[in-house]
């Protein structure tokens, strides 16, 4: 019995945690003005593997900004170049999304604290390029929104009532004795 609850206990690990990131006022390159109302928003979820509270790279399970769709790996189309976030500090990371059709070729960047880039060009001669820099006003928005918790979770819920019920029958065997 101790056993199946050591080897519960073993098989935890940190909790995924997912939150929305809001940067908010952006400098447009293309227009030449600062953009009050300019907003990206990221949605970012990560699994802190080593217990430390920061979060690097391979501890990101997903990120979603505009076009771009991380999901633990990259892809052809969706990667995630490099990814750091110290406690008490920004995220610093660069994602990227490319596709490229045969007709359209299109590309999304973004890079906190640098750049927002979106890219389209087609065959047929149409082409746009928007980009935004983050300024000393840009002002950021971090938050946790409330985790679902992963099936492994309710396995080792159901795995420690189960525990706990056997050894109230235990004892309750043993005092009617």
């Amino acid at each position: 019995m101790m056993a199946v609850i050591i080897a519960a206990a073993a098989s935890a690990h940190a909790e995924e945690k997912t939150f929305d990131i809001v940067y908010q006022g952006l400098y447009s390159v293309d227009d030449h003005v600062f953009q009050p109302d300019k907003t990206l928003k990221v949605t970012l979820t990560v699994d802190d593997l080593d217990g430390n509270g920061d979060y690097s790279e391979n501890e990101v399970k997903a990120l979603k900004a505009s076009h771009i769709d991380y999901k633990g790996s990259c892809t052809v189309e969706h990667c995630l170049e490099y990814f750091n976030w110290v406690r008490g500090s920004l995220p610093d990371y660069s994602a990227a999304y490319h596709s490229f059709d045969g007709f359209y070729n299109e590309l999304t960047i973004v890079n906190p604290g640098v750049e927002y880039r979106e890219f389209v060009q087609s065959n047929f001669g149409f082409r746009y390029d928007l980009t935004w820099h983050w300024t000393a006003d840009t002002q950021t928005t971090i938050t946790q929104i409330s985790a679902v918790p992963e099936p492994s979770s309710y396995a080792m819920l159901g795995a420690g009532l189960a525990s706990l019920a056997l050894v109230a029958r235990r004892r309750r065997k043993h005092n009617d004795m």
